[in-house]
């Protein structure tokens, strides 16, 4: 065996080595652009593989293997040549050159090789069975991470049909050629961990809502065509609000991954669970009649609450309240159905919390929800409170955040995730968002009195963005201030979520264009919570990402999390877009985010919200 030197062979005329480099460059620019297709790693393998001796007359056999390190046997995954029989042998023998021989050092040392065959007097060796098919060098090349596992180690194998051949020509294109598998690798790593984001909430390990929205369509199609019963249950964590402000959103997060654990427990096999959202979860009971269920829920009431949590270092107890609606029994659409659920949850928070209320199809809750946003609507009582955003480099006030509030006739705030889920299903979120609009622009007009200029952030809903009159009001209210005062750059910037416009990039801009063309700027929220983001830098004229609030309070403590924030911060960076992290609860958050790069920040550690008079805190 001998390692590569790199030295051309001094009797061969340069034309000849420049013709054959130059195919093999060209094989290997066919096989980048089936990379940039987004194709899997077998698929590059095979490319590759056809790629190498379809490029040169002298390249009789080439092999790829992608698996586990530490095999037995080294077998060829996929073969291309003209020595085709020569792979077909090593796959069904009992070669030593795959199992004790440098191809098998190769893939565990990370270090290239070259062999020249030669007959070593054995009739039947591997070497009499090479020379038959007329193989007499064999370059190995290994690729992806040393000691990786089954999804990021592999070797590419080539046997040319002279001595010598690779110490003429080089390893450098083989090289290349290896680099690509290393990059189908890393590709379709980056795959799977996007689809992971898109169906997992990684903090509980449960579906995400995505995901189970999926399955609830699903479940319930099947139901119908079968007319058999099914029931969800919907169950919140009481008084999760005061957990995380007494000890923390870190010890928060521990509370939701623990409930989820124990949940898991109580289900039976078949049931579904996910994470709906906050401290919401939900769980799908498939051929299941209203009173199993309700046994169902009880027993994951009392699983949950009957003995305390551990959570940093301390056992704390934890209730959930549980909203239970059945199929058919209070309705025969899935919306109805989570109406009804959703009302039943929020009676049993009313009516004291830790307990089960079953729906019976009535959703008296969310309407006496919605009742209550109807009246501050027409009493003025929706306004905005302003959460500073903070320059990382300069700690700065730059921009400040909007967010809804309903002030009630005592004076006390409500916060938004009291009622915006029952304002969104009654569809009063425009009406929110208007009102939260305008005063913000009024608000802003006052700040610039003072002398005092900010970007301010307000969140846009698709609802508003599907009332076009109260949009054209906005604009013309935006134009009659701006004009006002003089300003060239426009100090709103509005926010969608992919939640809101999740389906169609085209659409969204097409009904985000009065907003555009006046020169307002766009923010994407929560960026980082599914991969439909990134279709949004491509087809939107997105100016900021905020990323979203779990990934950042997560950072601190999860290497894994802060490379995902790296690799937003990378492509923003590329866009020139300005990046501003959510939810910075304390300096060690924020010191992560400023060594990433991350250019803004906002959340307790710099502020909590404010009404405009800065007089009461939210």
């Amino acid at each position: 065996m001998r390692m590569f030197k790199g030295d051309d062979h001094p009797a061969d005329p340069p034309a000849e080595l420049i013709l054959e480099r130059n195919a093999l460059s060209g094989a290997l620019l066919s096989v980048t652009a089936i990379l940039a297709e987004g194709r899997d790693p077998p698929t590059i393998l095979h490319a590759m593989c056809d790629a190498l001796v379809a490029a040169s007359p002298r390249l009789r056999l080439a092999w790829a293997y992608l698996g586990d390190p530490d095999v037995e046997r080294v077998q060829p995954v996929y073969a291309a040549g003209s020595a085709r029989a020569y792979a077909d042998y090593l796959r069904h023998g009992e070669s030593a050159e795959l199992s004790l021989g440098p191809i098998r050092r190769s893939l565990l040392t990370d270090q290239p090789s070259v062999v020249h065959i030669q007959y070593d007097g054995r009739a039947g060796s591997w070497r009499d069975r090479a020379l038959q098919d007329h193989l007499r060098e064999r370059a190995c090349i290994p690729f992806g991470d040393i000691g990786g596992t089954t999804v990021s180690r592999g070797v590419l194998v080539v046997y040319a049909d002279e001595p010598d051949y690779f110490e003429r020509i080089g390893l450098e294109p083989f090289f290349a050629f290896a680099r690509l598998g290393e990059m189908a690798i890393t590709q379709a790593r980056l795959y799977e961990r996007l689809q992971e984001m898109a169906t997992v909430d990684h903090l509980t390990g449960l579906l995400n809502r995505g995901a189970l929205q999926e399955i609830l369509d699903r479940e319930h199609a099947r139901a119908q065509r079968s007319a058999r019963p099914y029931c969800m249950l919907l169950f919140d964590l009481d008084r999760f609000k005061l957990i995380n402000d007494s000890y923390g959103h870190g010890v928060g997060d521990e509370v939701l991954a623990a409930v989820a654990r124990r949940a898991e427990e109580v289900l039976r096999d078949g049931d579904w669970l996910g994470r709906w959202g906050g401290e919401e979860f939900l769980c799908l009971l498939p051929e299941t009649d209203p009173h199993e269920g309700y046994l169902v829920a009880e027993r994951l009431r009392l699983g949950i609450g009957e003995r305390p949590l551990e959570a940093g270092g301390r056992r704390l107890d934890v209730t959930v309240s549980v909203g239970l609606a059945a199929f058919p029994r209070d309705g025969d659409a899935l919306a109805d159905l989570l109406t009804c659920a959703d009302a039943a949850l929020y009676e049993a928070k009313r009516s004291g919390r830790n307990r089960l209320v079953s729906s019976n199809g009535r959703a008296q809750g969310i309407f006496f929800v919605g009742g209550q946003v109807e009246e501050a609507l027409r009493d003025g009582r929706v306004r905005p409170v302003y959460q500073p955003i903070v320059d990382l480099a300069t700690g700065e006030i730059v921009a400040d955040e909007a967010l809804a509030r309903i002030v009630t006739p005592g004076g006390g705030l409500i916060e938004a995730h009291e009622f915006i889920e029952a304002a969104s299903q009654l569809q009063l979120i425009h009406r929110i968002d208007y009102q939260i609009i305008m005063q913000t622009m009024r608000y802003c007009m006052s700040l610039m009195a003072l002398g005092r200029r900010r970007l301010h952030f307000v969140n846009v809903s698709a609802d508003l963005l599907r009332h076009p009159d109260l949009v054209a009001k906005l604009v013309e209210q935006a134009r009659h201030y701006c004009e006002q005062c003089g300003e060239r750059e426009k100090p709103l910037v509005i926010e969608i979520t992919e939640r809101e416009l999740l389906e169609d990039t085209a659409q969204a801009r097409r009904i985000l264009t009065p907003f555009l063309d006046f020169g307002l700027r766009l923010a994407i929220d929560d960026f980082g919570s599914g991969y439909s983001s990134f279709q949004y830098l491509a087809d939107l004229p997105v100016a900021f990402l905020k990323i979203e609030g779990d990934l950042v309070r997560r950072a601190p403590r999860e290497p894994r999390v802060r490379a995902i924030i790296h690799g937003i911060q990378d492509t923003a960076r590329s866009l020139g877009l300005t990046t501003l992290a959510e939810s910075v609860e304390d300096a060690a958050t924020m010191a992560v985010m400023k060594e990433i790069g991350v250019h803004w920040a906002q959340g307790f550690h710099f502020a909590r919200p404010q009404l405009e008079s800065g007089s009461r805190g939210a």
